[in-house]
């Protein structure tokens, strides 16, 4: 398969490498990282102000209608810059949700402040012991005057401290708790009355909060698509945010070859750097493959998405695999070839382990996408 990028998406590619070299240093990214906010508010005005936000939803919702390879291309240089911002949360998942599933008066309240930067969402999905799995749904939503009463706590909800809504998965069933059946997506709004939120940073710098609610009453209007089909809903959004994903551990392996790669030239050992020893050199050439390779898979996948091919849904699970695999290997072996300084929080490369080390379990480990694959 040769995939040869658009005028269009070139512009796109080196405009955003050439804004964020220019304006997103390491040492902003780690000024704003110790802030309470999750990230810079002018940053993500300026992103909407360049069109980012509206890039990947279609024209009649405001949008630019690109697809999973504009979305690729864009998180791949986020990956690079360790950016923080919250794209994949608030428009790429919660803004691919309500485009494909929101009533059209859902649709008038949300996207418009989504795409210009004024509204913030978070997806509230993942329960305790789930492991990233979305079938694994305890909150129950009861049936109540019309409407549905809502109970149960959700973990890792990331941007959650700083959104003004949240779109929260549900069992309006009582199916197998293996089963995509009887789930149900609901938007509440942040200040819901029975709604409590216990806010903290991750692992890799981001913002995240646990959500707990207690009877929480929403009305019909409040669920995205038909009830008890969110899985069904939600799984090609799902599909795009593993790309989103896979395509920033792309850029952030990037990085740390380019980092690796350099340091070797400069750091000497009994007289001579680095790089001059043939052992540390076939390691950085196994790392270039690994990275190679990943990305090769990772532009299959985003043109079968985008090109509705039989078999994309098994090349998102591969690539979510061979992200897994080629994030460890880059990453350990940069740290190891960076020796002690590496792990340091005032040296880029250990902020680039953390990340690929939090993306490789987003949607599902190495090993439950495997399994899919296999299934598929």
């Amino acid at each position: 398969m040769f995939i040869e990028y658009s005028e269009e998406q070139t512009m796109l590619r080196d405009s955003a490498e050439k804004y964020l070299r220019d304006n997103y240093s390491f040492e902003n990214r780690q000024a704003t990282v110790k802030e309470s906010a999750g990230f810079n508010a002018d940053q993500w005005q300026t992103f909407a102000d360049l069109g980012w936000l509206a890039m990947t939803f279609q024209e009649d919702a405001g949008g630019f209608g690109g697809g999973a390879l504009e979305t690729m291309i864009l998180c791949e240089q986020f990956g690079k810059y360790l950016v923080l911002e919250p794209y994949l949360e608030s428009v790429v998942l919660v803004g691919g949700l309500i485009e494909v599933g929101g009533q059209t008066a859902i649709r008038e309240q949300y996207l418009s402040g989504l795409i210009a930067g004024q509204l913030q969402g978070a997806l509230a999905y993942l329960e305790e012991g789930s492991v990233g799995d979305p079938l694994q749904v305890q909150m129950r939503a009861e049936s109540s005057a019309g409407g549905f009463l809502l109970s149960g706590k959700k973990t890792v909800v990331l941007n959650g401290p700083e959104a003004d809504f949240f779109l929260v998965t549900a069992r309006t069933e009582a199916t197998d708790q293996s089963s995509g059946q009887g789930i149900s997506l609901f938007v509440l709004d942040k200040n819901a009355i029975g709604l409590s939120r216990k806010n903290y940073k991750t692992y890799d710098g981001r913002s995240a909060c646990e959500l707990e609610l207690n009877n929480v009453s929403v009305g019909p209007d409040a669920v995205l698509g038909e009830v008890g089909d969110a899985y069904e809903l939600a799984l090609p959004v799902f599909h795009r945010a593993v790309v989103a994903v896979c395509a920033e551990a792309v850029g952030a392996m990037d990085a740390l070859m380019a980092a690796t790669v350099d340091y070797t030239k400069q750091r000497k050992q009994f007289g001579q750097p680095l790089s001059s020893f043939q052992v540390l050199r076939h390691r950085m050439a196994d790392m270039y493959m690994e990275i190679e390779l990943t990305r090769s898979l990772l532009m299959a996948t985003a043109w079968k998405l985008d090109n509705s091919a039989p078999d994309a849904a098994q090349c998102v699970s591969a690539l979510k695999a061979k992200m897994g695999k080629a994030g460890r290997f880059v990453s350990h072996n940069a740290i190891q070839l960076h020796g002690g300084i590496g792990t340091t929080d005032e040296f880029n490369v250990g902020h680039y382990f953390k990340r690929l080390a939090a993306i490789s379990v987003m949607f599902g480990s190495r090993d439950s996408h495997l399994s899919r694959y296999n299934q598929l």
